[in-house]
């Protein structure tokens, strides 16, 4: 039921969003919060703020304390958009839309990871991705479904955003990368910015320690090298450049 009321809230929203002027969609604020886990991005858009990402279970504190100090409630928030159902990026999606009434934007191809409440396995990259997945890591997290599941492109101006959330499943089977029209784009886990989950070099782009898809990542880090991108902000380390991404992909000259 409740699910249906978001929807349908949405759908109004929409509709709203159609006759609204132009200006109602601008050129958001974006603010990095470094969590212990991963970064989350507070986009201070015409119509509220609005979370790419959540965190993970237990950072809700230094979350709320963040917010705080740009002068936002978690109350407030008027969405929550996951760039993938991972742990340390969706751990506090169900806590945040209990807490506010936000709307959780996922993509659908994460479904039966996000109800299950625990990561999916996952493909490592390299050497160090295998000697960590020898640690134990909690992946569990609270279960939750997405308010809106992405599919295809979706036009975030309802949420005073000038951009779209866009589908690219290679991470994991829903991944989802935020496009804003200005250039920035928030790509998750597609790439990791620098060394040690970003504590060395966290400017430099490369190569996430984990995929289900290699082959689908880097055919994605390609299509979007060919957009008029200029800065990813990344769910590890970053932001990185454009030209960042270019030379260590590998990926020369590309035509936008």
């Amino acid at each position: 039921m409740i699910k249906t009321w978001y929807r349908i809230l949405h759908l109004g929203l929409l509709i709203a969003a159609g006759a609204a002027p132009a200006e109602a969609a601008t050129a958001a604020q974006v603010v990095h919060v470094r969590l212990s886990m991963s970064n989350v991005y507070l986009l201070k858009g015409a119509r509220g703020p609005v979370l790419v990402d959540s965190g993970s279970k237990n950072e809700m504190a230094p979350l709320v304390a963040a917010l705080a100090e740009e002068g936002v409630r978690i109350e407030d928030l008027r969405a929550v958009i996951l760039t993938h159902g991972h742990a340390d990026h969706a751990g506090l999606a169900a806590e945040i839309r209990r807490r506010s009434g936000a709307v959780l934007i996922a993509g659908r191809g994460d479904r039966l990871m996000m109800a299950a409440g625990v990561n999916d396995p996952v493909t490592p990259t390299g050497l160090f991705a295998r000697l960590i997945l020898m640690f134990p890591l909690d992946a569990r997290y609270e279960p939750f479904s997405a308010d809106i599941e992405v599919d295809t492109e979706l036009d975030l101006s309802v949420y005073g955003l000038a951009g779209r959330a866009l589908p690219m499943p290679g991470h994991t089977p829903g991944s989802l990368v935020v496009v804003l029209d200005d250039g920035r784009a928030f790509v998750g886990d597609m790439i990791l910015g620098g060394w040690l989950g970003g504590a060395l070099f966290p400017h430099r782009a490369g190569e996430h320690y984990f995929h289900q898809n290699v082959a689908q990542n880097h055919a994605n880090i390609v299509a979007l090298a060919k957009r008029p991108i200029r800065q990813y902000f990344l769910g590890h380390g970053g932001p990185v450049s454009a030209q960042s991404v270019r030379e260590n992909f590998a990926l020369g000259a590309v035509v936008h």
